[in-house]
Order: structure tokens, then C-alpha cells, then sequence
């Protein structure tokens, strides 16, 4: 489940998050929360207030709750939140707001406050974590990586070695351990038994696996020189996939994406029209597959801009 949708949970459950570098939320005890499948429109969020306020650290009560919700140890639950409000106070730093779904949005005045404006209570409901039901959210996050390029800056051939060196390491240490497994089980030799070393089968193995890692290097370096080889031809498109005049909801669907960690952007002319798109690397003969992918990911018309 992702962590926006935890910490919303969690203030439904106990009436109070405390979010460091942001403030307090609180909840009316009083307050109706919709059911998980009400088909009435949603309600309007009347019992949520905020309050500034300097948060050092997170209550240990709401780390619990992402850990054991999430199925992840504490360091890990930390660093999630950490890393979920410091985008949020970036946001909010360069004026653009911040979206908490089923709580509200904050935006920074001229005086350095958080002002919060109520949102809609949420009706979705906590599950349990299982490993045979992905995320649906890193579902939807999986067609974008594929198509996504990363600046010729950010990779090496260096990082591919390193991955490699990884994985014939951990053939190594797999197959010590199998011998030491036989060795320990194997019935104890007679006394004065001569054990024969087929030192020919062992050469031949040791230049066969030589080779293959010499073909696996040159590999990653040929993949590596026709990727640069790519980039170095491509172009910068916008893939646009939404337009509209609607601020509001140019708004919720642009912090709804940066939650699931895409690298989105909104374009306004004079906060009367919104686009927000995806900035993709490409060659000409791509655009059109790439258009496609995120037309069946979006279920939306996606348009192209250079």
C-alpha cells in the first residue's frame, strides 16, 4: 500500500498524525467517515484541521503503522516517510502545493506558514500486506520505466561491471557452499585413500568460465556504446496526458503522480490552462511507440510536443 494512503489511514484510525517539517492534523472524533464502497459523491473532509507546528521526528506509533503495513523493517519505513515529506516541503518551497489524498492540500504563505484547505474524505481502506497481490500502484509505475531514458550523465559502463561482478560473485560463493555441503556428507574415506584431482577438467572449466565472463563484458560494454550512440541522436518530446482548464484537477493528478515517484511535470499558462506531461528523450522512429504505451497506461489520449 502506498504511503500517502497509510497516513491518511492513520489519522482516520487515531485522530492525530504529526508529520515532521509540516505540523499536526487533527481529526474530529465526531467525524463520519464514508464507507469503503459509497457510491454518493465524497464528503467534504469538515473535521480535518492542521496546525503549524516544528516537528523534530516522527511518533514511533505511526512508523509502526507503515512498517507492519507495508511489510518493510523500520529503517526502511523511516527513510519512505522521510523521503515523501521532503518532496512535499519542496513543493511547498516553490510554491506549488502539496496534495495529501482524504486530507486536503497545503500551500506556503508570504509570512513562511502552511494554510490548509480541506480536501475529501477518502473511502479506501487499509489491506493486508501479501506478496501475491502486487501493488497496484507499482503496477501502473512499471510501463513508464520501460520507456523511460535516463540522461547519458547518470549511467556508466562502470555501474554495468559492477552488476556483473555481482552476479558471478554470487555464482561463486553458491557453489563453494554446495562443495562444502557434499564435503561434510560425503561417507569418510578409507585410511591410507588417495583422492585424484582431474586437474585437466579443472583447467578447462576455469578457461570456459574465462570466456564466458570476457563474451559477458563485452557485451555490456557493446550495449552500453549503442545506448550513448542512441541518446546522442535523440530529442526531448513532451508526451502531454492532460490538458485541461480545471486547476483543481490539474493539481490533485500531478501530486497524485509525483506520489507514485514519476518524473511528471505541470506546465500552466497564467493559471488558466494546465498540461502535465512526461519529458522523454527519444529518436523520431520511437515517439509513436512510446505514445502508445502510455495511451494503454493512462487510458488517455497522450499528445506530443517538441
Amino acid at each position: 500500500m502506498k504511503l500517502p494512503l497509510l497516513l491518511t489511514q492513520f489519522l482516520y484510525k487515531n485522530k492525530k498524525l504529526t508529520l515532521p517539517g509540516i505540523g499536526i492534523f487533527t481529526l474530529d472524533p465526531s467525524a463520519v467517515i464514508p464507507e469503503e464502497h459509497n457510491k454518493e459523491q465524497h464528503e467534504k473532509a469538515i473535521g480535518i484541521e492542521f496546525k503549524n507546528a516544528n516537528i523534530p521526528h516522527p511518533d514511533d506509533e505511526l512508523i509502526e503503522f507503515i512498517r507492519q503495513h507495508t511489510g518493510k523493517i523500520k529503517p526502511l519505513a523511516i527513510a519512505d516517510l522521510d523521503s515523501y515529506l521532503t518532496l512535499g516541503t519542496e513543493l511547498l518551497n516553490i510554491g506549488k502545493p502539496f496534495y495529501l489524498e482524504g486530507i486536503g492540500t497545503l500551500t506556503k504563505n508570504q509570512d513562511g506558514k502552511f494554510e490548509f484547505t480541506r480536501g475529501e474524505y477518502s473511502t479506501a481502506r487499509l489491506e493486508e500486506q501479501s506478496h501475491d497481490k502486487p501493488d497496484r500502484a507499482a503496477r501502473r509505475k512499471q510501463p513508464i520505466e520501460e520507456v523511460h531514458l535516463e540522461p547519458v550523465e547518470q549511467t556508466s559502463g562502470g555501474r554495468s561491471m559492477l552488476v556483473l561482478f555481482a552476479i558471478l560473485g554470487g555464482l561463486v560463493v553458491v557453489g563453494w557452499g554446495g562443495y562444502l555441503l557434499y564435503k561434510k556428507n560425503a561417507q569418510p574415506s578409507r585410511e591410507n585413500s588417495v583422492l585424484i584431482v582431474d586437474t585437466a577438467r579443472i583447467n578447462a572449466d576455469s578457461a570456459q568460465k574465462a570466456k564466458l565472463f570476457s563474451d559477458s563484458v563485452a557485451a555490456v560494454r557493446q550495449k552500453e556504446d549503442d545506448r550513448k550512440l542512441a541518446l546522442k541522436d535523440s530529442i526531448i518530446y513532451k508526451f502531454i496526458i492532460l490538458r485541461t482548464h480545471n486547476k483543481e484537477h490539474a493539481l490533485k493528478r500531478y501530486n497524485q503522480l509525483l506520489s507514485y515517484q514519476l518524473k511528471i511535470n505541470l506546465w500552466t499558462e497564467d493559471s488558466s490552462y494546465f498540461k502535465i506531461y512526461f519529458s522523454i528523450p527519444a529518436l523520431p522512429r520511437d515517439t509513436a511507440r512510446i505514445k502508445e504505451s502510455l495511451e494503454s497506461e493512462y487510458a488517455h489520449s497522450v499528445f506530443i510536443e517538441r
